[in-house]
């Protein structure tokens, strides 16, 4: 009788990050926001000033809406994904094991916002089955994803990023580095597929929550929330350049006490379209 090939084991996102850091195919970090301060206007009601200081140190204060007053000095990264278009983020040091990206479309005025926030240790280790009985969901991944405009109030007719479902039958591959391709098939509004076919989790798939908004043509902001490993990931997938490009988020062990955001971008490759009747 043949024996399955064993598979691989999971592993934490810290030691995700250790497989994808040679020759990552994460583009460069850029500096063109140094010097800007620009303000947002969240859906919300809350306005925030952020001011790029340098390539890698903004400040941020909330001028009106909840939380008022408050204000912070943090580090960032940004990529830029087409002209007038910003991915930023960075790792909110006031807020337990929370990230913030920010999408800014500075030509068009528009900005979506992605709060994310790992689960305390009890909430990681409590089981599938525990999770859905208590009425909540597969992932202890949190996500918040709010829209807004830059330096303009956010109205009922302000133009936003919209909720799309272009993305939604694609099969895709993407290389993240020599030695690390994985594949995604996106199913439906709420739940894409993925499976590691070269690199640290070779062998490993499941099927996740996941969130998708248009950008602009070809251009799509994707977020996914793991379930077994807590992760979470925001990308921007630009089909007409075949690029994808962000970060992952998790613990860098066992423990939940040590923080991994690291960026990384791949070449996309699709492979079909499944269109259901």
């Amino acid at each position: 009788m043949e024996v399955a090939k064993e598979m691989s084991t999971w592993i934490t996102v810290g030691e995700l990050a250790e497989s994808f850091a040679p020759h990552n195919n994460a583009p460069a970090p850029t500096a063109e926001l140094t010097g800007k301060t620009l303000s947002f206007h969240f859906a919300d009601g809350r306005i925030a000033n952020y001011q790029f200081r340098t390539e890698h140190r903004l400040v941020w204060k909330i001028t009106a809406g909840e939380g008022k007053g408050g204000n912070a000095e943090e580090i960032y990264t940004a990529f830029k994904i087409r002209e007038n278009i910003y991915f930023v983020d960075y790792i909110a040091h006031l807020e337990r094991a929370t990230t913030v990206t920010l999408m800014l479309d500075l030509q068009s005025c528009l900005l979506t916002s992605v709060i994310g926030q790992l689960p305390a240790e009890a909430d990681a280790r409590q089981d599938l089955m525990g999770r859905i009985l208590a009425g909540g969901e597969i992932t202890s991944v949190k996500a918040a994803l709010l829209s807004g405009s830059i330096s303009r109030p956010f109205d009922a007719h302000t133009p936003r990023h919209q909720i799309t479902e272009e993305m939604i039958g694609r099969r895709v591959q993407y290389t993240y580095s020599a030695t690390e391709c994985y594949e995604h098939i996106y199913l439906n509004a709420n739940f894409y597929t993925w499976q590691c076919l070269r690199g640290s989790e070779k062998g490993l798939a499941d099927t996740d929550r996941c969130h998708y908004y248009k950008l602009g043509e070809e251009l799509y902001l994707f977020v996914w929330r793991e379930k077994i490993i807590p992760t979470l990931g925001v990308v921007v997938v630009d089909y007409r350049a075949l690029r994808s490009s962000g970060k992952i988020f998790g613990y860098k062990g066992n423990d939940c006490d040590r923080l991994e955001n690291f960026y990384m971008g791949a070449y996309a490759r699709l492979l079909n379209i499944t269109r259901h009747d």
